[in-house]
């Protein structure tokens, strides 16, 4: 600063000796914008009124010779320092009720263009170093609807903050900041409108603008501003970039803070790839700007390898408030960078599903999915008599406490699924179409398991059909057909599940009949020995009643109108002397029938040689079989011929006596 100050000094001597000694001329600024011309080397005093300060706007400024310049000082303080660069458009902001601009053109007369805005201004104003900031709209002129501005500049090598810390806002407000001094896009920080999105905003530079736009009656905000060591605080807003963070001597607790250029619908999906944090050390995560936001995670120093992505709404954006404790650190061990990560925006999980079937999928899939995700699915239900939604899990694997559910447009949970393994049985959800026209099946990964970033899993692959008859059917007895009326080609689904177990220890299947009279060339009918579409089929024969047995205590069952089909069932109770030893009930056509039907070779002990005649061929048998067929292949190859030889050649025992040998 006190080199800023000799500057001034030497700057303010050398105008009084360029400057035209008659040329002093004092500008009265009112409750409107002066636009003047700033053409001939003069001093130019500026006034506003009391409580107020001055906003100066470079509208134009061609200088023609390498000596011209323009200089703005407030009182000794030098504000800026103009030359034969164009610099239109600039914006400088006093901290009191006066500016000095000094005009000094050399050389030759040419003409020359600089011309500059002022007007007062209710507030606002230019701070260094550290200070209170605050605007209230019952001093502003009538009908203003001027932007306010703010100019911070922090200590030389820091960087400037600033907290809000009480308001009273419309939604309708905005207060933007900017790094730097001028109001460039590329260059804004944050907008804030409310007070739940109030947050530290930190410069990248050593100076950081305010804009305040739209200030109604009775609104008001207040906040501080700081300097702060450069490095400790940062705020990201490219769509997608790589970030990392140092660590900070003598700096207890510094952050990290996401926050998105445009309020869009899509999620920020981001990692923390590198976590070197000492002992007492913590990172901890929230979905937000500040601690006040959903905390989503605390990570320290046995948090490593941190490998999950985790999703926040991008309109919400996060914030890593990292502390510091460098004396439970040890120099040979402690690196430089405390921890880098990487973010990316893209759109947000789940949509509109206009196809009444199809497939969904967690995010990510078929990797990992994301730590708190939140995705919604909607699928309009059709005015064409739709009342179920059928859904079959592909693959299904999610973490505790994370869910896949259908609900309906009233936010009714309907059906839900978690866990590690693929459900028993298919689901198929009525739909009240009375209560809400429209299904949504909503991922939730949100919920958090302790301290570090929770465990993610493999997630799902989903299909969905949208049924208009079908159903899920727990009754003991009962039976199932294509209702009359269904248009030909629709497909209809029940899943039949009776209780695994029965009284006194039994075990519970299902016996089925199948009767069809005259069926449409075009019926079809699927039955699944199981409650999923993956379970193993029925292979029914040609005779028009069957009765069957299924393995467990679920049937999938798929009939295509027009079929008359009709299948009616009961439960069948195995007592548990007519179980397998694995629990299965065993069939009595199962019995010593050569065959492991159990599994585990239960159906196959204890076999009668009676009751496996009736069933199997002995090996002895086999064995006589196979020696009456060799018996037979002698005779074939060997006598046939000969015989064959005698009839057709009558010398043929005279040839073989010549060929014995002879004894001499």
């Amino acid at each position: 600063m006190r080199k800023m100050f000799l500057f001034s000094v030497f700057l303010l001597g050398v105008l009084n000796v360029y400057a035209a000694p008659d040329c002093n001329k004092t500008l009265i600024l009112n409750n409107e914008t002066l636009v003047k011309n700033l053409n001939e080397t003069c001093s130019w005093m500026v006034q506003s009124p009391n409580m107020t300060t001055i906003v100066l706007r470079v509208s134009s400024l061609l200088l023609k010779d390498p000596r011209d310049s323009v200089l703005v000082l407030e009182g000794t303080t030098l504000l800026a320092s103009y030359t034969n660069i164009d610099q239109s458009g600039d914006l400088l902001v006093s901290g009191g009720t006066s500016l000095l601009i000094e005009t000094n053109f050399k050389g030759a007369s040419s003409s020359r263009n600089v011309t500059v805005s002022l007007r007062p201004q209710a507030g606002g104003g230019r701070f260094t170093q550290t200070g209170a900031v605050s605007l209230n709209e019952t001093g502003f002129p009538l009908n203003d609807s001027s932007p306010v501005y703010f100019q911070l500049l922090a200590t030389r090598g820091q960087q400037a903050q600033i907290l809000l810390n009480d308001s009273n806002l419309l939604p309708t407000t905005q207060i933007t900041f900017y790094d730097g001094l001028q109001p460039i896009s590329k260059n804004l920080l944050a907008t804030q409108s409310t007070y739940s999105q109030f947050f530290p905003i930190t410069s990248r530079s050593g100076s950081l603008l305010i804009v305040c736009q739209s200030l109604q009656n009775q609104e008001f905000f207040s906040g501080y501003f700081k300097s702060v060591p450069s490095g400790c605080d940062m705020i990201l807003t490219p769509p997608s970039m790589n970030f990392f963070m140092q660590r900070m001597k003598d700096q207890t607790q510094c952050s990290i803070v996401q926050v998105a250029a445009s309020k869009n619908k899509g999620v920020t999906s981001f990692r923390i790839q590198n976590l070197n944090l000492c002992p007492n050390e913590r990172v901890t995560i929230y979905e937000g700007h500040s601690q006040y936001d959903k905390q989503i995670a605390v990570l320290t120093n046995e948090s490593f390898p941190v490998k999950p992505l985790i999703y926040v709404r991008t309109e919400r954006g996060f914030l890593l408030d990292v502390h510091f404790n460098d004396s439970e650190c040890s120099n040979k061990t402690t690196k430089l960078v405390a921890l880098s990560g990487m973010y990316s925006q893209k759109a947000a999980c789940g949509k509109t599903l206009n196809s009444p079937t199809g497939i969904i999928t967690s995010p990510e899939y078929p990797g990992l999915y994301p730590f708190n995700a939140y995705c919604k699915w909607q699928l309009p239900i059709p005015d064409n008599g739709s009342t179920f939604i059928y859904i079959a899990m592909e693959t299904a694997a999610l973490s505790p406490n994370h869910t896949l559910r259908v609900q309906d447009g009233t936010g009714r949970a309907l059906w839900q699924f978690s866990g590690a393994n693929l459900p028993s049985e298919d689901a198929i959800v009525y739909l009240n179409k009375s209560q809400s026209f429209v299904a949504e099946l909503i991922f939730d990964s949100t919920a958090k398991a302790g301290q570090g970033v929770g465990t993610v899993s493999s997630g799902f692959n989903v299909t969905y059909k949208l049924l208009k008859c079908g159903g899920l059917v727990t009754l003991s007895n009962g039976s199932v057909g294509v209702p009359e009326g269904m248009p030909s080609g629709e497909a209809c689904i029940w899943v039949i599940s009776l209780p695994r177990s029965g009284a006194n220890n039994s075990t519970n299947i299902i016996e089925f009949t199948l009767t069809h009279p005259k069926v449409s060339s075009n019926s079809s009918l699927t039955v699944l020995d199981g409650g999923t579409s993956k379970s193993k089929t029925f292979n029914f024969g040609s005779k028009s009643t069957q009765k069957f047995l299924s393995r467990t205590n679920a049937l999938w069952v798929k009939m295509i109108a027009p079929t008359r089909i009709n299948l009616s069932y009961n439960t069948y109770s195995c007592q548990k002397k007519d179980q397998c030893n694995n629990g299965l009930c065993l069939h009595p056509e199962w019995k010593c029938n050569g065959v492991d039907d159990c599994g585990d070779m239960t159906d196959e002990q204890n076999c009668s040689s009676s009751s496996s005649s009736k069933t199997g061929l002995k090996t002895y048998l086999v064995v006589i079989i196979a020696l009456m067929c060799f018996a037979f292949g002698v005779v074939l190859t060997i006598v046939v011929p000969a015989v064959y030889k005698r009839c057709r050649y009558p010398n043929y025992r005279h040839l073989q006596d010549l060929m014995e040998p002879t004894v001499t």
